[in-house]
């Protein structure tokens, strides 16, 4: 089966294609990373970043350095499983 598209569709689908993942780069979403910002955090888990901060208060593990916090997603998970 073969499907063919018009030129201006197949414009269409890649622009959109490369609009996308060049929003992703922007956004620094790397979800292959064991490690995630706050921003990162509370997009893997679909929280609020409100939420995310009543949770690190409740236990959730958080690595800090510095001035820094990272997340690190298997004790994200393990976190999680356990409440």
């Amino acid at each position: 089966m073969q499907v063919i598209f018009p030129d201006e569709e197949i414009h269409l689908l890649i622009d959109d294609v490369v609009k996308r993942e060049i929003e992703n780069q922007l956004n620094n979403i790397n979800f292959e990373s064991p490690f995630l910002n706050k921003r990162q955090t509370c997009e893997y888990l679909g929280i609020s970043n409100n939420t995310l901060d009543s949770w690190i208060q409740k236990g959730l593990p958080v690595v800090r350095i510095g001035k820094t916090v990272r997340f690190n997603k298997i004790e994200l998970n393990h976190w999680l499983q356990n409440q």
